[in-house]
């Protein structure tokens, strides 16, 4: 990695070149094996390397970030954000200084990359989602060719930085003399002056050349698309087409030469927000169609990048934030008691919001205003939606929600084992069914972003609770902590560290008692069915000796029971007494009370002493139970 003063120089010779019109060549610095596994790319997926470019310039305090991927050819793939941009100080830093990020350190308050004050904060407020600086070459994973133009405000000069990365060569390395770096590529920068009214201006832009060829196939789905045209030994399709797609060029497919027209789940009139929704319907109700409706299946590759991103970036909800719901939303609310190991009901006021109640920070307002997302003519938000009512009939009445939060994870004592304080917030959310299927499992978001998507295992949750399962989304918002969890890729966790593990365990023991709870609501619905029936059933029982008696004494005679109501043993029937000392079973007594009517409609209890009414009526249900 290059010392201050070689980033210094190279610094001073960009602004230079503004003057001069000089191209400054330099190569990318930083400790061999970072950079090797940087130009190799780090990133299982695509949408992981648009991700980290749009988390650059949420960090970078933009309000709008635009892309344009060039679907469905995606040979060139521009990123635009309205963010601080950068001085050529901080481009020089970059580009010597791989891995080692000026955000979280006190080198990012002279590059201004952060808050002066906090350098966990971007310096508008944010709180910063990148940390180890290597975000801004996650392009790499999607091309080895891509310029950089960017410009601060107050600053006269544009600043362009034109990258070309080697393909990292493990014998080259070994084989290099002692003390002569790597150089995993070439950079070419050079400053531009600009007008005196373009002062002010300032944001970044990231033009990436010539896609790799694998990359550009698995935005396309050729592989999805190939397996659509071979059978299999049934004679059908080894997988179906996707339902909504791109399309695709022409000379991809044998079977169709001229290409592939689109359908997608829009129309080409509809506005960028419009169309947004349109996808998240299509995600809702589409998997309904496909044969076999897997998570997102009717989707094709670069459709569920755009989920993925939508899901991964801190974005204002479609609909609200979870916490926002109020008491009257019809969601049945629950919390974590600690000193009855249980989840209980939450009484929250009709206007008053999750939020509030519990005193919570998650989904609150950006200290910047807002963060928008607009590619390909597509307005991104986080397509979680949490319906007030139940999508179908169920036990339970009502969607749950339980909330949790915990302020401090670990004792003063612990702290320093622990590696820092963990502060999260959490809601669990069950449904009688959740859609799509892509959004089961327990996400968790730091800082307002995530890499790891929906985990349906819910971190490895070993209780057998399948149907359940199913039925949950959940997410937890971590605001301290859990960041030196996360492994270099962003995408997985070091499932050894201790504030995973303590996520972890918090998430199964909510999991449990939310489980617990919902299974005695349904426990209860199902004893007050079971009684509402059986008190039906006994209604018609006496309703029926009833028709009797009218059949045997005739309509104008007086009734001999005052209501068919079993809740209370009569102490006569027809004005004849009965003496139900010798008790009749509990699930027995309308029978008791409908043998007793339709016996004295035939005369037979008043023929008898009392002490013989009663074991006759107990007999004759015997012989008949029996």
């Amino acid at each position: 990695m290059a010392d201050r003063a070689e980033i210094e120089t190279l610094a001073s010779r960009i602004r230079q070149s503004a003057e001069t019109g000089e191209v400054v060549e330099t190569e990318l610095s930083t400790n061999e094996r970072i950079i090797a596994r940087v130009t190799d790319g780090i990133y299982r997926e695509p949408w992981a390397a648009y991700r980290e470019l749009i988390a650059n310039a949420y960090d970078a305090d933009a309000t709008r970030v635009v892309i344009e991927t060039g679907a469905p050819d995606f040979s060139q793939v521009v990123v635009r954000d309205n963010g601080n941009g950068m001085r050529p100080d901080t481009v020089a830093y970059v580009v010597k200084s791989i891995g080692g990020s000026s955000k979280r350190t006190s080198s990012g308050a002279e590059l201004e990359t952060v808050d002066p004050g906090n350098p966990d904060f971007s310096p508008g407020g944010r709180p910063l989602i990148g940390k180890i600086g290597i975000g801004l070459f996650a392009v790499a994973q999607l091309t080895q060719h891509f310029q950089i133009i960017t410009k601060a405000r107050g600053e006269l000069t544009r600043t362009s930085a034109t990258v070309l990365l080697r393909t990292h060569n493990e014998k080259a390395l070994r084989d290099l003399p002692k003390g002569r770096r790597y150089a995993a590529g070439r950079v070419k920068i050079k400053a531009e002056p600009v007008p005196k009214r373009e002062i002010d201006s300032h944001g970044t832009t990231v033009i990436l050349y010539s896609l790799r060829p694998e990359v550009r196939r698995a935005l396309q789905s050729v592989l999805r698309w190939q397996a659509a045209e071979q059978k299999g030994p049934d004679g059908k399709p080894v997988r179906d087409p996707p339902i909504y797609h791109i399309g695709l060029p022409p000379g991809l497919l044998k079977s169709h030469p001229d290409g592939i027209p689109p359908a997608l789940p829009w129309k080409q009139d509809e506005g960028e927000a419009k169309r947004f929704l349109r996808l998240i319907e299509a995600a809702e109700v589409g998997s309904e169609k496909a044969t076999k409706p897997a998570d997102l299946e009717h989707f094709d590759e670069y459709l569920r990048m755009i989920w993925q991103l939508s899901l991964g970036l801190p974005l204002p909800y479609v609909d609200t934030h979870p916490f926002d719901k109020t008491g009257s939303s019809g969601i049945d609310f629950l919390s974590i008691s600690e000193t009855k190991a249980q989840a209980l009901p939450v009484t929250i006021g009709s206007e008053e919001t999750v939020r509030k109640h519990f005193s919570l920070e998650a989904g609150l307002k950006d200290p910047l205003g807002g963060f928008e997302i607009i590619i390909d003519g597509i307005h991104l938000q986080r397509p979680i939606r949490l319906p007030d009512t139940l999508r179908r009939k169920s036990r339970l009445k009502h969607p749950v929600m339980l909330i949790g939060k915990v302020g401090r994870a670990f004792s003063r004592t612990a702290l320093e084992r622990a590696g820092g304080n963990l502060r999260f917030e959490a809601y669990l959310y069950w449904n009688s069914k959740i859609v799509p299927k892509d959004t089961t499992g327990v996400l968790i978001r730091i800082h307002g972003a995530s890499g790891t998507l929906f985990d349906q295992s819910f971190l490895r949750y070993q209780v057998s609770e399948q149907t359940r399962l199913r039925q949950i989304t959940a997410e937890i918002f971590v605001h301290e902590g859990l960041d030196p969890a996360i492994n270099i890729d962003r995408e997985s966790f070091n499932y050894s560290h201790p504030h995973f593990l303590f996520i972890q365990r918090w998430l199964h023991r909510a999991l449990r008692l939310l489980v617990n709870r919902l299974k005695k609501i349904a426990d209860q619905d199902l004893e007050t069915e079971r009684q509402e029936s059986s008190k039906r059933a006994a209604t018609q029982l006496v309703e029926n000796a009833l028709a009797v008696w009218i059949r045997r004494q005739g309509a104008e005679s007086d009734p001999p029971v005052s209501a068919p109501d079993v809740t209370v043993m009569p102490r006569e029937v027809a004005g004849v007494d009965l003496d139900w000392r010798n008790l009749i079973p509990l699930g027995s007594r309308a029978k008791a009370v409908a043998m007793a009517v339709v016996l004295e409609s035939y005369g037979v209890l008043s023929s008898l002493p009392l002490s013989e009414r009663v074991p006759l009526i107990r007999d004759l249900l015997n012989t008949v139970d029996e």
